[in-house]
C-alpha cells in the first residue's frame, strides 16, 4: 500500500472525469432537490375578500310599533 499523493490524485480525477458518474450525481442532486421541496410545500390559503357594509341596516320599527296594538286588541 505504498501509494503516492499523484497517483492518488490521477486515480480520483479519472473517476470523476466519468461520464457515468457525472450523470449519476446529476440525478442525486436533482431528486434531492425536488424531495426538498415537496417537505417544505405549503398549500396556499384562498383568502375571501369581505365586503365592507356601507351603512349599517336600519332597526325593524314596524313591530315595535305593532306590538301596543296587539295588547290593546288583545284586552
Amino acid at each position: 500500500m505504498d501509494t503516492s499523493i499523484s497517483e492518488i490524485l490521477k486515480v480520483s480525477l479519472s473517476v470523476l472525469k466519468n461520464p457515468k458518474v457525472i450523470i449519476i450525481a446529476i440525478i442525486v442532486f436533482v431528486y434531492m432537490d425536488l424531495c426538498a421541496k415537496v417537505v417544505r410545500y405549503r398549500k396556499k390559503i384562498k383568502r375571501t375578500r369581505v365586503r365592507k357594509v356601507s351603512a349599517p341596516a336600519p332597526a325593524p320599527a314596524a313591530p315595535a310599533q305593532e306590538a301596543p296594538a296587539e295588547e290593546g286588541a288583545a284586552e
